[in-house]
C-alpha cells in the first residue's frame, strides 16, 4: 500500500491550485428562463410544456405553458445520493471477489486500508468521488464519514472546494474511539451496524444505522438505538419490512452495492406495498461511481414488472430531499435552482419517467446548482 501513500513534493491539496479541474462555474444573468417538458411540483407530474424562471440560486416561477425567449430543454430536477462512502474512493476495485464481511467489518481490508492511507491519498479519493456525483447530476449527498472527528472535518475540508460550485453534504460520523464526543462537529451519528457502539446523549442529532444488509433478524436490535431512518434493509424478512413500515421508518437502499458483494437485493415492491419511504444511495465508492442515474437504471431494470420508473426516479430527488430536508429535489417556487437540463426532445417519449432512469446517463446535458451552471471541460 505504499504506493497510495506517495504525496508530491511541495504541493497543498487545499491550495486553489491543486483543486478539481474537470468543471467550472458560471453565471450567465442573474434571471435565466428555460421553457419544454419538465417534471413539476411535489409529484413529479409531467408536463409537456412547462417552464421554469431562476434568480440567483432559486426558483421564483414555474408552472405549465410556453414564455417567449427562454431556452428549450428537457427540464428535471437534480438528484440527491442518499447514502455514500466517498473517503474509501482510493481503494477502487481492491474488494473485488470479497464478501460484505472480508471488506467492510472492524478490522476488514477497508479498515486496513483507510488506516494506512496518508491523509493526502483519501482527499484525492474523496474529491474524485464528488465529483463523479457533480459529473452525473447529483446535488446533495449524504455520506457516513469513518475516522471520528479527523474523518469529519477533512471531508469538511474538502467541500469547502465545492461549497461555491454548489454541492451540499451532510456528513454522518461514527467515533474512532469508544466515548469519543464527536456529534457536535457534524449532522449525525451513521452506525456501522446494530454491534456498533451506542451513543448516550443523542442531542438531537439525526441518527442512522446499517441494518439487515447480509442477514435478517437485526432490526430488533436497531429498533433499541432509535434511529431516524435505515440502510440496506435488502435481507429483511416480510416481518421486518411490516415493522418498520408501521413505525414510518424510511429507508435507504443500495442495490449495486447488494449486488458487488452478492448479497440479497432491496425487495422494492414488498416495501412500496408496504407503505415504506424509500431513497436511493451509492454507497461505497470503491465498490461503485457515486453516479445517481446507473444507481435509478440498475434499480428500474431489477424491478420494472413491478415498480414504475417514476417511483425510481422519486427515491432519487423528492424522497431523499423530505429525509434529509433539502430544499431541492423538486421543481417549485422557492426551491434551489438545482436543475437538469437536456435536449428538448428527450422526454417526449411514450414513458418520459423510464427513459429518464434509463437513459439519462448516456445523455448531454448541463447541470444547474445553486442557480449556476456547470461546464464541463
Amino acid at each position: 500500500m505504499d504506493k497510495y501513500n506517495q504525496k508530491p513534493r511541495g504541493v497543498n491539496y487545499m491550495e486553489k491550485s491543486y483543486r478539481p479541474k474537470s468543471y467550472d462555474f458560471y453565471n450567465m444573468m442573474e434571471n435565466q428562463a428555460f421553457t419544454g417538458p419538465m417534471f413539476l411540483g411535489k409529484d413529479l407530474e409531467y408536463v409537456e410544456q412547462g417552464y421554469v424562471i431562476t434568480e440567483d440560486n432559486k426558483i421564483i416561477d414555474c408552472g405549465e405553458g410556453k414564455i417567449s425567449g427562454a431556452k428549450k430543454h428537457s427540464i428535471i430536477p437534480a438528484f440527491i445520493n442518499a447514502h455514500t462512502h466517498v473517503g474509501d474512493h482510493f481503494m477502487r476495485e481492491k474488494c473485488l471477489g470479497m464478501t460484505l464481511e472480508s471488506a467492510c467489518a472492524k478490522r476488514g481490508i477497508k479498515e486496513n486500508y483507510m488506516s494506512a492511507a496518508s491523509e493526502y491519498t483519501i482527499v484525492v479519493g474523496m474529491k474524485a468521488a464528488i465529483c463523479e456525483m457533480l459529473r452525473t447530476g447529483t446535488c446533495c449527498f449524504t455520506d457516513f464519514r469513518e475516522g471520528g472527528i479527523h474523518g469529519i472535518n477533512l471531508l469538511k475540508k474538502v467541500l469547502m472546494d465545492f461549497r461555491y460550485r454548489g454541492m451540499r453534504a451532510k456528513i454522518f460520523g461514527r467515533p474512532l474511539y469508544h466515548g469519543e464526543n464527536f456529534i457536535d462537529d457534524c449532522d449525525g451519528y451513521g452506525m456501522r451496524s446494530i454491534r456498533a457502539e451506542k451513543i448516550n446523549m443523542r442531542l438531537g442529532r439525526t441518527l442512522g444505522i446499517h441494518v439487515c444488509e447480509s442477514k435478517p433478524g437485526e432490526l430488533e436490535k436497531a429498533l433499541e438505538f432509535k434511529p431516524d431512518f435505515l440502510v440496506h434493509m435488502n435481507s429483511a424478512t416480510p416481518e421486518e419490512l411490516k415493522k418498520a413500515a408501521s413505525l414510518n421508518m424510511p429507508i435507504i437502499i443500495c442495490p449495486r452495492s447488494n449486488a458487488y458483494f452478492s448479497l440479497s437485493q432491496p425487495d422494492i415492491p414488498a416495501m412500496l406495498n408496504e407503505g415504506i419511504s424509500l431513497s436511493l444511495g451509492t454507497d461505497n465508492a470503491m465498490t461503485n461511481t457515486a453516479s445517481m442515474p446507473s444507481e435509478m437504471e440498475y434499480a428500474y431494470r431489477t424491478n420494472m414488472k413491478n415498480v414504475s420508473a417514476k417511483e425510481i426516479l422519486k427515491m432519487a430527488t423528492i424522497n431523499p430531499a423530505k429525509l434529509f430536508n433539502w430544499n431541492c429535489g423538486i421543481i417549485e417556487k422557492g426551491k434551489d435552482a438545482n436543475l437538469i437540463l437536456l435536449d428538448e426532445h428527450f422526454l417526449k417519449t411514450p414513458d418520459p419517467y423510464a427513459t429518464t432512469v434509463l437513459r439519462l446517463q448516456a445523455q448531454k446535458s448541463q447541470m444547474m446548482f445553486g442557480g449556476k451552471f456547470a461546464h464541463y471541460y
